[in-house]
């Protein structure tokens, strides 16, 4: 079925409706117009009383159509609503159509007749629907202002439309006066029921277009009113502009099922904004006009043989209007109390936010102060906890956040106090200690509660924390001054070993602020273009050409100076900056091997040290496919490497990942082999191209001797895997790896890592077997 839809091309409401709906909206509005035409025609011929009769039918039954097909495309007790609302207007259209066979084919009188069913079981489906739309949305039926304000305006409204239309004293209408009155104050009820669900639930779809459906039954109610009237007093006839106003109601209400949008996003939220505010504002002043009502009824109906019924009715207004004033004052009442709460209490986990922190760590050093007792702030921080929360997603990092804070509260004493710093780091408040011992063992409690592993959806998960402490006096007399020497502590316990505790000491203002400097400096470092690529050459150890280059990250920050790899890695790893680089670092790599692809190197490759946590990302494979592209490169101008820890943390799904980049032609190296989990299973479930040597290896043969790196190159070789070997300083190791079959070697001896520029030097050397020029020789480095 096709389906409504916002223009995109249009800021403001602009609908445009497709299909079958567009052509029954055009069939509607025609009806509208012959049924006018019509009216304003001379019309001798024909039966006019018969086409008169008949003429309504056609809208309402378009309406009908319109407001089912509506109801198709809703869901829950929204249906059920259109639907009802689809009844009504076929329950007029049957009614019109028995009233027009009785009054043209049989003596019987159209009125009363059974056509009234008809016409009254539009009032009861309409009824129906509203009742059905009014529990969609905020469930406004749990507060008991709803049923209130309903009754507050159907009798306000009531009354109005009683003493002002009907007239109290006057005389009642000689011609059915009990059904005279049904028809208009049914309509009044409906439209009422309408008014106040729109109200109270302005943003759900029975209240987008409610302008349209509010003209609707306000032109059925004024159609049903005159026409009780002028049918009471035999002055009806079917040829008069009241008619048209029965067509209109039935466009109305063909339109409203079209203006009231499905998606929200169709409706502009600006309008939606405003509507909100008018309808908050109604419900406000509603008792008001409660009140208001009363007094005019008791002083119009004053010494008036209905006087009684006017007290009667004014009295309950005002005790309706002073039950919703209380009503709403609990509920204000308890909103702020909600409010107080929420802004003292992190609402994720229930415990003391950090706006609250200050006040309660001043009141713990005040009670110290008087009691002359010790006092500690704990401050604790999980583990790499943003790696699983990245990785398995926020709702699984919130429910490890609670638990972790239960288990923290279990490890406390009932006048301490806890709270969240935000993210994954708390703050434990322990007063009345004996001495700073204690916190210790509070803190060990602590870690060891939280090292427990946590069972999330059926997967289990290993939590660390790292605490740090400082006490009262002896690390600070201010709260401020505690807290900060705190998260000094906790830093240095993280730097140190991780799942541990560390008390507060005044050298770690010199250990840990160097430290702080770096990832200040760290945040922004890719945006000011701190970054460079250095390219180290991986050489073939039988021929000295260079077979492919790795390139090396470098950080020239104008604050720190040169930043070694081995301290900001690990600290972008930690801030979740690595993804950002590692993306910064493939598409500079591909760039400049296309470059020196195109100069004459058509077969040189580029090796790219990839990050577990980039490897993890769903859109790797995607992100290299995409580089490869930009760049017009195969896929074998690219050998990433990966460490063994990376691959095996999910084997199944590395190896997936690991077929679709061999799929695009990239190599993968099993960088840093010897040092991680070295284990054959793994090694032959892994797609791997590349075996490279742990330059640890390497630099040990000459007093270990060559036996380990032996078993690894005839491992490798049985494999049929290439070989590099890392960290090749000197001409021995050179040639005793050339006699055990290495195929390539990377180190000192052939080249330090140099810049672009220092690169294409080299590479443009005139013999491709290279013998490298004293510059770039290891001995002429280090000299």
């Amino acid at each position: 079925m096709q389906r409504m839809k916002a223009d995109s091309d249009h800021t403001g409401p602009s609908l445009v409706v497709a299909g079958a709906d567009k052509i029954l909206l055009i069939l509607l509005f025609l009806s509208g117009l012959a049924h006018l035409s019509w009216i304003s025609m001379s019309h001798a011929a024909f039966n006019p009383k018969l086409i008169g009769d008949l003429v309504f039918v056609p809208g309402f039954l378009l309406s009908t159509v319109l407001l089912w097909r509506r109801s198709k495309r809703s869901r829950n007790r929204e249906t059920k609503g259109w639907q009802w609302f689809a009844l009504g207007t076929l329950s007029w259209a049957v009614g019109q159509i028995c009233f027009t066979v009785l009054n043209n084919f049989t003596a019987s009188p159209p009125y009363p007749s059974p056509a009234d069913f008809g016409f009254f079981g539009l009032i009861v489906c309409f009824g129906v629907g509203v009742v059905c739309f009014s529990d969609v949305g905020n469930g406004q039926r749990v507060d008991l202002r709803f049923p209130l304000d309903a009754t507050m305006i159907c009798l306000t409204v009531g009354a109005l439309y009683w003493k002002l239309v009907l007239g109290i004293d006057a005389r009642p209408h000689s011609f059915h006066p009990w059904l005279a009155m049904a028809y208009p104050l049914g309509d009044l009820v409906v439209l009422l029921m309408a008014t106040l669900t729109a109200l109270w639930n302005p943003r759900s779809t029975f209240s987008r277009g409610f302008p349209t459906l509010a003209l609707g039954l306000s032109l059925l109610l004024i159609a049903d009113a005159i026409y009780q009237t002028q049918a009471g007093t035999l002055n009806y006839s079917n040829g008069s502009f009241l008619n048209v106003l029965w067509t209109f109601a039935a466009i109305a209400l063909g339109c409203w099922s079209a203006l009231s949008h499905t998606n929200p996003a169709s409706h502009p939220a600006q309008e939606e904004s405003r509507w909100a505010e008018l309808a908050e504002a109604t419900l406000t002043l509603l008792p008001s006009l409660g009140f208001a009502t009363s007094l005019w009824l008791l002083l119009s109906t004053r010494g008036s043989p209905s006087a009684h019924w006017a007290t009667l009715l004014s009295l309950t207004l005002i005790v309706l209007g002073i039950a919703r004033h209380l009503l709403s004052l609990y509920q204000e009442l308890g909103l702020r109390r909600q409010l107080r709460s929420q802004a003292s209490i992190d609402t994720l986990t229930g415990v003391l936010n950090r706006r609250q922190l200050p006040e309660r760590l001043a009141t713990v050093v005040q009670a110290s102060q008087q009691q002359g007792m010790p006092s500690a702030v704990l401050f604790i921080d999980l583990d790499r906890f943003k790696r699983i929360n990245d990785a398995f997603g926020h709702r699984t990092g919130d429910e490890m956040l609670i638990e972790a804070a239960h288990r923290i509260g279990r490890c406390i004493r009932g006048h301490d106090s806890m709270a969240r710093m935000g993210g994954d780091e708390f703050v434990v408040l322990l007063s009345q200690l004996r001495d700073a011992q204690e916190a210790g063992l509070v803190a060990e409690r602590i870690i060891h509660a939280i090292s427990r592993p946590v069972l999330i959806n059926d997967q289990s998960f290993a939590l660390t924390a790292s605490v740090g402490i400082a006490v009262y006096p002896d690390d600070g007399e201010q709260g401020e001054a505690l807290l900060h020497h705190a998260d000094l502590a906790m830093y240095a316990a993280k730097q140190r070993s991780r799942n541990g505790y560390q008390f507060y000491r005044d050298t770690l203002n010199i250990d840990v602020q160097p430290q702080l400097k770096i990832e200040a400096q760290l945040a922004g470092a890719l945006d000011r273009g701190e970054f460079q690529l250095y390219y180290q050459p991986l050489v073939d150890l039988r021929t000295g050409i260079i077979r492919s280059l790795e390139c090396l990250l470098r950080w020239n920050s104008p604050v720190l100076g040169s930043v070694s790899p081995s301290i900001f890695i690990p600290l972008a790893e930690a801030q979740g900056l690595i993804l950002d680089l590692g993306t910064w670092v493939l598409t500079q790599a591909a760039e400049q091997i296309s470059v020196w692809r195109a100069a004459d190197q058509p077969d040189l490759y580029m090796s790219v040290n990839i990050s577990p946590l980039q490897f993890e990302q769903p859109v790797f494979v995607g992100l290299v496919a995409g580089v490869l592209n930009e760049f017009q490169l195969p896929g074998d101008a690219l050998l990433l490497e990966l460490t063994e820890g990376s691959l095996i943390h999910d084997l199944e799904a590395s190896n997936v990942k690991l077929a679709q980049l061999r799929d695009l032609g990239v190599r993968i190296a099993l960088d840093d082999f010897g040092t991680g989990y070295s284990s054959l299973a793994y090694l032959r479930q892994l797609q791997v191209d590349v075996l490279k040597i742990d330059r640890s290896f390497i630099s040990s043969m000459a007093t270990e001797g060559p036996a380990f790196v032996s078993m690894i190159l005839h491992l490798a070789q049985h494999m049929n895997l290439m070989t590099v070997a890392e960290g090749v300083e000197t001409e021995e190791q050179r040639d005793l790896l050339r006699s055990l079959n290495c195929d390539v070697g990377q180190g000192y001896l052939f080249s330090r890592p140099q810049p672009a520029e220092v690169i294409k030097t080299l590479l443009a050397a005139p013999s491709p077997a290279i013998q490298l020029p004293e510059r770039f020789s290891g001995k002429a480095l280090k000299a």
